[in-house]
């Protein structure tokens, strides 16, 4: 009888850590095919006359500039490895694999690399001419995720960024540089809000008054969590025999306390989260 419970007891410890690892469980991504497609046909040499002109009366162009195209390339590669719940895979991907499952191919379109100038002149009061000199870099970029066994596409998304570089010491490269920050954050967010991380808040900490201010969530260091990711906050409920959840506030976690661990700050939601602390409520948080 001992040794039947002895069993039955592994076997229920196994299965909830099977469970808490398939909670957030991290996936491979596939860097598949990166290209650039330049968007514009040849231009004829009337109309290449045309922009010419066009530029030297306004002080503008813009021109393809593909010779930037491996700054982009490694700004989308750190988006890609930024996110919680996927690795970027140096491997090639085993098409139809079980084994795969989860798994994804990410492919890369560059759409525009565009670089412009805008020349200005000035005169200042004692009539000395001032001539200044800023540079714009745009870029367009599609990227699209393929699941890997099943060969059906998960999600697709455009992203377009810009960043500039002005006088003294204006650079195309810098403009395009200036932007590749914010690609970087826009891509890993993707990926988040595609599979986001999801814990559980198991008890209060601090309280004001009748509001929340701080709780403790079931997520730490073995799953990914680090200060800063941001959470909302559901009450679950079973209605039909069917999870029913009721959005009631957000959270952000402070400081990671453990393998299975984090304290968050309550940001909005205090009076509710506190009520369905209090009542015993099954309290679900799931990363933005």
């Amino acid at each position: 009888m001992k040794k039947v419970l002895l069993m039955a007891t592994l076997f229920c410890c196994t299965v909830s850590m099977a469970a808490q690892v398939a909670r957030n469980q991290v996936y491979s991504i596939y860097l598949g095919e990166m290209r650039y497609s330049n968007p514009t046909e040849k231009m004829s040499s009337t109309a290449a006359l045309g922009q010419i002109m066009r530029a030297a009366a306004t002080g503008k162009a813009t021109v393809q500039a593909p010779e930037y195209q491996e700054v982009v390339n490694t700004a989308i590669v750190r988006g890609l490895s930024n996110a919680y719940r996927y690795r970027l895979s140096e491997r090639q991907a085993q098409f139809g694999d079980e084994s795969e499952a989860g798994n994804l191919v990410a492919d890369v379109n560059i759409t525009n690399l565009a670089a412009s100038s805008e020349t200005t002149t000035t005169k200042d009061k004692n009539g000395k001419t001032h001539v200044s000199i800023k540079f714009k870099g745009e870029v367009d970029v599609d990227i699209t995720l393929t699941d890997v066994v099943s060969g059906q596409i998960v999600s697709s998304r455009g992203f377009s960024t810009s960043g500039f570089s002005s006088s003294p010491n204006p650079s195309q490269e810098e403009a395009f540089r200036g932007g590749m920050g914010v690609l970087v954050n826009r891509i890993s967010t993707w990926l988040n809000q595609t599979l986001p991380l999801q814990a559980n808040i198991i008890e209060g900490n601090a309280v004001k008054k009748d509001k929340q201010k701080k709780v403790y969530i079931d997520l730490g260091i073995s799953e990914g969590a680090v200060p800063g990711i941001h959470f909302v906050v559901y009450v679950v409920k079973t209605v039909a025999g069917r999870e029913a959840r009721m959005q009631i506030g957000k959270l952000k976690i402070e400081a990671v306390q453990g393998d299975d661990i984090s304290l968050c700050k309550v940001q909005s939601g205090g009076k509710d989260i506190k009520k369905a602390i209090d009542a015993g409520e099954q309290l679900l948080v799931i990363s933005q």
